[in-house]
């Protein structure tokens, strides 16, 4: 009673106003509880995630506004006392990451409230999360705990630092408990004071290097090692391309050719052009802002350079593409559209650079508002991604077009009205649900901020959501064409050169020539290949490609020798192919039929189930392993030779394939790829874009939503593409039968992601979902590789009641054999699923990536 009057006697300061809204003198008796844990193994970056506990006396005035709902501004205000400062109105963190909103329970005599955030260290910038502030160095990193003003005089019983293995390079106060990586102060009771704490760290080098990679001026150099990889692919598609010319065909369709070899040259030139300007268009002109190089254009007009440079690649590919005439007329009013708002902002109640200055400049935001400032410039974005739309349509319009043309000049055919108007709704609809994103990550970011406070959070507010959505020309191109249509168009158009040569084929040869090999390899490295080779911020993506060029010439190189159609027949020098032509193809598979026949019959004779001549099955086995001699000598027409050790008439006409041509071939496997490939899919769009959290995340994503569709989308263009691939080439490939076709070509598609697989290792990086992705790819082969050997034999489909009987009698297995390698197969399959799915899911983070973040840096 005495210290409580003596400190009723002392003279106190004059109250804010944030601590009459806190009512902080009834906050002296609540209880925190703190904790901060750092993660840098199995991450991109570090990471730090906090946990702040409030326990706070019923007795509080607010106390019930926890309970409220989270659009309340009681509510509101209640958060803000309890986990910011109450003296900011209006609280925005884009550093700061939320998997959920507070938690609130309800005891007998206290309130408690859960915060959980985190963020990820991308950045030398300082970073806010929770009650911590995390200000990154070069090097060296500080974390300081900084208590909200509210709390300033409650009992902070326990503050927990986790650094994740890392010892400490300076602490301020010394814990009460722990060791070098994990320390921890205790007050035993109240103190009316929070501790102080002030530690700096040493992160490891690879994740020190990640954050730095993104600042100025490295962001240039990610760039510049991206570049070499685009450079790479557009050098090895010009020498297929040269090796496709000086490879002539002379047949009357042989026109096609060389049209789709033009087209080629034009779109890998188109594709990387525009690579060139969607990997520095956001780079160097942040570069150049920064230097105060040309500022009209890098600053006071940056976003209109974007939508220039955004509409010009558009209006390149509807220039290759050639739309009909009502598809060019709407592309050049929807160009004529965009550039008027990108040169003439007044006119649609935009600001003079397209920048708003709420603080500075309210009239402006006003005019904007009031205007209708943001719908023009959302309809201005609508035309950039109507411009693309069209452009790609048309471009891989006429790629395709162009292989099945026989007549010369320009190929025929016209815009389909429908795609067209498709179009343009799709483009609508896109920017659209990029803005509604771009408000939710607002809704996200600002969560805490006196909505009814007064008319600046209205400025603020509109001010801000057109800062997120005036990035939309750069994004674009980093999304769709970063992501999908560099890849897109380069290997349809090498899809057209094998068709266009494949129907000039005059005669149809049984083994694809050398320039249909390196046309194949080029179309599997362009198409089908993984892009990897990251490593702590650093690009390298070049080692992991020239793994896979080393690995599949390799593969190639072995079927030269050990592929059956390549086997030389004994003493003649002649290999299988120039002997067993494809005309020969019944004789082949009805020889084929004899010899399991014959040795099923040989089996039961062995078990004692019937009684035969043995010796003359065998004899029958040994004319069925014997070909007419290729070139016999004058006066022995009748002369016969047998096949090499370890083949026999079924692994021939497995060697074949189920078509007559390689053409056909990877069109029967690609078909069978493309429905094995549908569960697996599904699987991986589940597990990278819906799981836990990911699925939320996508509604603060710009294109979260349509990047899932399109993530499916090519996920099966690839597998049926690495299908397309195992066609072609079934008969140069190593193996008897299709799952060891499949398997040589399966590691092919591993080997850049192996690579990848160590340097992630040795960087402390995370696996992700690769393992899951090759065990899938693996399995989408090897079932591709049986339809195609059940395939093969399919004119005896009708004398089999089921495709796995006709499968035993073509590979000769037993059935215990068969239910063994399945369970197995089955056993690995849970496992490796397993092993990616479990553990917690991830934490959501809104923040812009490096790459935005420097793109960005003005705003």
């Amino acid at each position: 009673m005495i210290t409580t009057v003596l400190l009723g006697l002392l003279p106190v300061g004059p109250a804010s106003a944030a601590d009459d809204e806190c009512r902080v003198s009834e906050l002296t008796s609540a209880r925190v509880t703190a904790s901060v844990r750092f993660k840098h193994e199995g991450e991109d970056y570090s990471k730090a995630e906090g946990l702040l506990t409030v326990k706070v006396p019923k007795s509080w005035s607010r106390a019930p506004d926890l309970l409220l709902n989270g659009d309340t501004e009681r509510y509101r205000t209640a958060m803000r006392c309890l986990l910011r400062f109450p003296d900011d109105p209006f609280p925005y963190r884009d550093t700061e990451g939320r998997t959920a909103a507070p938690e609130v329970t309800v005891e007998e005599k206290w309130v408690t409230v859960d915060q959980r955030v985190l963020t990820w260290v991308t950045g030398l910038q300082t970073r806010h999360f929770g009650p911590w502030s995390l200000t990154v160095g070069d090097r060296l990193w500080r974390l300081e705990l900084m208590p909200p003003s509210a709390l300033g005089r409650a009992w902070w019983r326990k503050v927990t630092v986790d650094l994740g293995g890392r010892p400490a390079r300076q602490v301020s106060s010394p814990p009460t408990t722990g060791g070098p990586t994990e320390l921890t102060w205790v007050q035993r009771k109240a103190s009316g004071k929070p501790p102080e704490i002030d530690v700096t760290l040493q992160p490891p080098a690879a994740k020190a290097s990640a954050a730095r990679w993104s600042e100025h001026p490295w962001y240039v150099l990610d760039a510049l090692g991206w570049l070499p990889l685009h450079g790479a692919l557009l050098v090895l598609v010009l020498l297929t391309a040269r090796a496709v010319r000086r490879e002539s065909v002379s047949a009357p369709s042989a026109g096609a050719v060389p049209r789709t070899t033009r087209n080629l040259l034009i779109v890998a030139g188109l594709a990387f052009a525009i690579t060139v300007v969607q990997l520095f268009d956001d780079t160097l002109l942040g570069h150049f802002a920064r230097q105060g190089t040309a500022p009209f254009w890098t600053d006071e007009h940056r976003i209109s350079v974007h939508m220039g440079l955004a509409l010009l690649t558009g209006l390149g590919l509807c220039g290759f593409g050639r739309p009909g005439r009502a598809a060019l007329a709407a592309v050049v009013a929807a160009t004529g559209s965009g550039l008027a708002v990108a040169c003439r902002p007044e006119w649609f109640a935009l600001p003079s650079g397209l920048w708003l200055d709420w603080v500075n400049a309210p009239d402006d935001v006003l005019r904007f508002r009031d205007g209708g400032g943001l719908v023009a410039f959302t309809a201005s974005c609508a035309c950039v991604v109507f411009v693309w739309l069209v452009g790609v349509t048309a471009v891989l319009l006429r790629l395709w077009r162009a292989a099945g043309s026989t007549a010369p000049g320009r190929t025929p055919g016209r815009f389909p009205h429908a795609w067209l108007a498709a179009s343009a709704v799709l483009s609508v609809a896109l920017c659209a649900v990029s803005l509604w994103s771009a408000q939710n990550v607002w809704e996200h970011q600002s969560w805490l901020s006196r909505r009814n406070a007064s008319e600046d959070y209205g400025l603020w507010h509109m001010a801000t959501l057109f800062a997120d959505l005036r990035w939309f020309p750069s994004d674009w191109l980093d999304w769709f064409h970063g992501t999908y249509f560099w890849w897109w168009a380069p290997s349809l158009a090498i899809l057209a050169v094998l068709r266009a040569r494949d129907t000039a084929a005059v005669p149809v040869t049984a083994l694809p020539s050398a320039a249909e090999l390196r046309t194949l390899k080029a179309f599997f490295v362009v198409c089908v290949a993984p892009v990897v080779g990251w490593y702590a911020g650093v690009p390298l993506p070049l080692l992991s490609l020239l793994a896979l060029w080393l690995v599949l010439s390799g593969l190639l190189a072995l079927g030269t020798r050990r592929a059956v159609l390549n086997r030389e027949l004994p003493r003649t020098g002649h290999r299988l192919h120039e002997v067993a032509r494809g005309a020969d193809r019944q004789r082949l598979l009805n020889a084929a039929r004899r010899h399991r026949e014959l040795h099923a019959q040989l089996r039961r004779l062995e078990q004692g189930q019937q009684e035969e001549d043995r010796f003359r099955l065998e004899r029958e086995l040994d004319r069925l392993h014997r070909l007419p001699h290729p070139s016999p000598p004058p006066g022995l027409p009748n002369t016969w030779i047998r096949l090499p050790p370890s083949i026999g008439p079924v692994e021939l006409a497995l060697a074949w394939g189920p078509r007559a041509t390689a053409w056909g071939n990877g069109c029967r496997a690609a078909y069978f790829a493309a429905v094995f490939a549908v569960p697996g899919v599904v699987l991986l769009v589940w597990a990278d874009h819906v799981r836990g959290i990911r699925w939320a995340d996508k509604f603060v994503q710009r294109f979260g939503l349509v990047d899932t569709v399109t993530a499916a989308v090519a996920l099966e263009l690839l597998w049926v593409g690495a299908g397309f691939t195992l066609g072609v080439l079934w008969r140069v490939l190593p193996g008897r039968r299709g799952p060891v076709r499949a398997a040589g070509l399966a590691f092919v598609y591993a080997s850049p992601v192996l690579v990848q697989l160590a340097g992630s290792r040795l960087v402390g990086q995370p696996l992700g979902t690769w393992p899951l992705e090759l065990s899938l790819v693996l399995l989408v082969l090897t079932l591709t590789g049986l339809a195609m050997d059940i395939d093969t034999f399919r004119g005896e489909r009708r004398y089999w009641p089921t495709r796995t009987g006709l499968l035993l009698s073509v590979y000769q297995w037993r059935t215990a054999s068969v239910q063994m390698a399945f369970l197995v197969g089955q056993l690995v399959a849970l496992v490796t699923i397993w092993q990616q799915l479990k553990g917690n899911d991830p934490m959501i983070l809104i923040e812009r990536s490096p790459s935005e973040s420097t793109g960005g840096s003005g705003n």
